[in-house]
């Protein structure tokens, strides 16, 4: 048997479905060329190594016991590989089908090349700046922590990090692979040693390209092929965990290579810091922005209505006292406009009828408690003219934000997202039966087929490919669904360059047509839709209504909150338990066996074992999980909690 001239690594965690198409991806890409695929699987619970066995016999498994981490996993394919190149590929991208060729050509013909990237986009269709990095030495990482590469990102002196003073379009020598895609010379490898698994999380490919380069080989980005990664770094970047963690590993980095200097190390520290706090402010904005202008432009209309309904209905000007604006009116708005935010987001859709239902429950509470008070209780059609202007202004703002976003012909307040198929008649059915069992929020529109020329007419049928642009525009087109199999990746991906500056998102049906993915929702994991039948509490709406439970119970135990800690055995991880389940890490009851975390379910705090009891059988506590996904109440959370309030002080990780 010949010797394999490519050795390809995988390290997956909990991907079943991004790796399935990963994979196959793969094997299209490696067709012609002697090759061999590792997939170490770092202790999933998600089916992966079920998918692995039965649809993928050729790969390599290495099935860990325990999670190892990325370094360690990928070490351990690399002592195995035969191969003359090695490839770090992430189970969360698709390469072309000339992708392998192509790079294998170029490192053929570059013999100081010791390592290769390729150009990437996320799954929006957005070049990823990571694509191609500058060496983090003191001064480029004091550049990246404090915003000057972000401010003068063509200046080469400031914008060494991600090297974006250089044409993304062409080749160069850098001095930092992504880990995503990293193609590496095994001889390189022998000389500067395997990944460092003492970095916990980023910065190992950043270390490994620095060791290649100090071997004496030189390391390229090449973009004459371009990938997809759909959970680029770019996605993650807001968050506080990843500034931590980054920033943790470029002063490790620097600790390493640059020696422990007390100044560099003051700076990271403080770049951390401040890094945090604009997330925060970020984050803040990105949460509350909306609802501070509603807020604003409402209050000052309110004001406005105010004085009018004093001087043309009382005839009395100033009889309404001044704590009349200054609190009743916020409180009012407050009511209503939080009631539109609940309604809207644990409903089923999101649009004209979710504003009306929120204002009117808003006005029903506003109307009821000021019943009860008699001296803050003024006219009730001044409530009544405060309710339509407040439904007026939320409804004028989203309608002016679907507009400007989607600039289309036909837009509507019904926030249903409109789908096209990339595929054939069958392919959009497949879709439409998938999205219909899983996600009520989208509708397939029709389909387009892969082929240029124009087909006899078909039910649905919309037309041939290069009809997408016009499409997208007349029929304001939020996604568009390609079918893998019916099309080759790599003009999927020249569909998706074209595209990626239209607002449009992006999803991928599978070959076999039982599962979508799409991850181009900016702070989102990825999704997945699946064709088999799901229980009931993965529905969108029920996560949606789980999530609505575990904040209200947080709320409740922190008003409670001296008396919860008086009755914890360890209420330092009480007070973990509820910062997890706050910001949606995890939630206050999960299942024992979740194998629902890519469709967004938690891990639990009190897991069904806990609830079955000690000593319990396997089977009881699968019955239990069974019926908890098919029979969720939010009521039930509430008083599983409460009967189990001891038990909130779990260490999550002996879990």
């Amino acid at each position: 048997m010949t010797d394999p001239v490519l050795s390809i690594v995988l390290v997956n965690y909990n991907v079943e479905h991004f790796l399935e198409l990963c994979l196959q991806s793969v094997l299209a890409a490696v067709k012609d060329i002697p090759s061999e695929i590792f997939v170490v699987d770092n202790h999933s619970s998600d089916g992966s190594l079920d998918m692995l066995r039965k649809k993928f016999g050729q790969v390599q498994l290495i099935d860990n016991k325990e999670n190892v981490g990325f370094s360690r996993a990928n070490n351990q394919a690399i002592r195995l590989a035969k191969g003359k190149y090695v490839l770090l590929l992430n189970p969360d991208t698709v390469i072309p089908e000339d992708c392998l060729t192509k790079c294998l050509d170029f490192m053929e013909k570059t013999p100081d090349a010791g390592g290769l990237g390729a150009r990437m986009l996320d799954g929006a269709g957005i070049y990823l700046p990571e694509s191609k990095r500058g060496l983090p030495t003191p001064w480029v990482s004091f550049c990246k922590a404090f915003g000057l590469a972000r401010l003068f990102p063509t200046n080469p002196k400031f914008g060494k990090y991600h090297l974006s003073y250089l044409n993304e379009m062409e080749t160069h020598e850098v001095d930092v692979l992504s880990g995503a895609f990293m193609l590496m010379r095994k001889s390189a490898l022998d000389v500067s040693g395997l990944l460092d698994e003492s970095f916990f999380m980023y910065g190992e490919d950043v270390d490994l390209s620095y060791r290649i380069q100090k071997a004496g080989y030189k390391n390229y980005y090449f973009p004459e092929t371009t990938i997809l990664h759909f959970k680029g770094e770019s996605t993650k970047r807001g968050s506080i965990s990843f500034v931590r963690h980054f920033y943790k590993a470029m002063l490790l980095f620097s600790k390493k290579h640059f020696s422990d200097r007390f100044a560099f190390t003051l700076f990271i520290y403080f770049g951390i810091a401040v890094r945090a706090v604009l997330a925060l402010i970020k984050r803040s904005i990105d949460y509350s922005g909306a609802f501070l202008i509603e807020f604003l432009i409402a209050f000052g209309g309110m004001a406005f209505i105010k004085n009018w309904w004093e001087l043309n209905f009382k005839g009395i000007p100033g009889m309404y006292p001044d704590y009349f604006m200054q609190f009743l009116i916020p409180s009012y708005l407050l009511v209503w406009l939080g009631s539109t935010r609940i309604v809207g987001r644990y409903s089923e859709q999101f649009g004209h009828g979710a504003i009306i239902k929120g204002i009117a429950i808003g006005t029903i509470l506003i109307s009821g408690v000021t019943n009860f008070f008699d001296d803050y209780r003024f006219s009730k059609g001044l409530i009544l003219i405060g309710a339509v202007w407040t439904y007026l202004v939320v409804t004028i703002r989203f309608i002016g934000i679907q507009w400007f976003q989607n600039k289309n012909l036909l837009f509507s307040t019904n926030k249903k997202k409109r789908v096209l198929v990339v595929g054939a008649s069958a392919d959009a059915e497949k879709a439409r039966m998938i999205l219909r069992k899983f996600d009520q929020e989208m509708a397939v529109c029709g389909w387009v087929s892969p082929e240029e020329e124009v087909l006899p007419e078909q039910p649905n049928y919309l037309g041939p490919i290069s009809s997408i642009p016009t499409l997208s525009h007349h029929l304001g087109l939020e996604e568009i669904l390609f079918c893998l199999g019916r099309l080759d990746s790599i003009r999927i991906i020249q569909w998706i360059q074209a595209m990626r500056n239209s607002g449009i998102r992006f999803s991928f049906l599978a070959p076999n047509g039982h599962f979508i993915v799409s991850s181009s929702e900016k702070h989102a994991r990825g999704k997945v839709y699946q064709s088999e039948n799901i229980p009931d509490l993965v529905r969108p709406y029920n996560l949606r209504l789980k999530r609505l439970s575990d904040f209200g119970i947080c709320i409740v135990l922190l008003a409670f909150l001296p008396f919860v800690l008086l009755i914890m055995k360890r209420p330092v991880t009480f007070l973990e338990n509820w910062k997890n389940v706050f910001f949606d890490k995890m939630s206050w009851i999960g299942l024992q066996f979740n194998q629902y975390r890519s469709h967004g379910l938690r891990d639990g705090i009190i897991t069904m074992e806990n609830l079955a009891g000690p000593n319990a059988e396997k089977s009881l506590v699968e019955s239990l999980d069974s019926l908890y996904l098919n029979e969720f109440h939010p009521e039930h959370e509430f008083w599983t909690v409460l009967k189990n309030i001891r038990k909130l002080d779990r260490n999550p990780s002996t879990m």
